[in-house]
């Protein structure tokens, strides 16, 4: 073999570079081995912990008896939210009457925003059995309505919504006793 080597600026053959040592591939793979062992832990233990947290999360949302939906009010908490309701609801209605018949649109539109605000409002007692409620929030929603339509509707639409606001006034009169 050193017969086959290029010979050197001096004559000579260039020596054999060393043999790397029968070890030096299983070093390698040896150090690649180590080097994955803490992810693999890691991730063992992230599994048991999901494991354990759903089998808690399991057990505790069966233990938990189910809430009452509505708390329950006295009749006289009631009446006093339906009498809190129907008096903020003529005030809006006045204001809205008084201030849509004007010759200012946007004054009339003002008036109708505030009294959709108010009614609602009024509307988020908890004390307030369902047609008050309802009622209500059917009214402010027409209010809301007719606002957005004030510069873009056509007559016919126009109409159209204030035909709702009336049905739905007449129907808030009707819960509140004055119609």
């Amino acid at each position: 073999m050193p017969g086959n080597l290029p010979p050197t600026l001096d004559g000579g053959s260039t020596p054999e570079p060393p043999a790397p040592p029968q070890w030096a591939a299983y070093t390698g793979q040896r150090q690649q081995r180590l080097r994955t062992w803490p992810a693999t832990v890691l991730a063992g233990i992230a599994a048991v912990l999901a494991a354990a947290a759903l089998i808690v999360t399991l057990a505790y949302s069966r233990s938990v008896p189910a809430q009452s939906t509505r708390p329950t009010f006295t009749a006289a908490e009631t009446a006093a939210a339906q009498r809190q309701l129907c008096d903020t609801y003529k005030l809006a209605a006045r204001a809205v009457q008084v201030d849509t018949h004007g010759a200012d649109r946007a004054v009339g539109r003002i008036a109708l925003t505030n009294a959709a605000a108010m009614v609602d409002n009024a509307a988020a007692d908890p004390a307030l059995d369902a047609s008050h409620r309802d009622a209500a929030r059917n009214l402010a929603a027409a209010y809301r309505t007719t606002t957005a339509m004030g510069s873009i509707a056509t007559d016919a639409e126009w109409q159209g919504a204030l035909d709702d606001v009336n049905a739905k006034d007449a129907a808030m009169k009707k819960v509140c006793g004055a119609g």
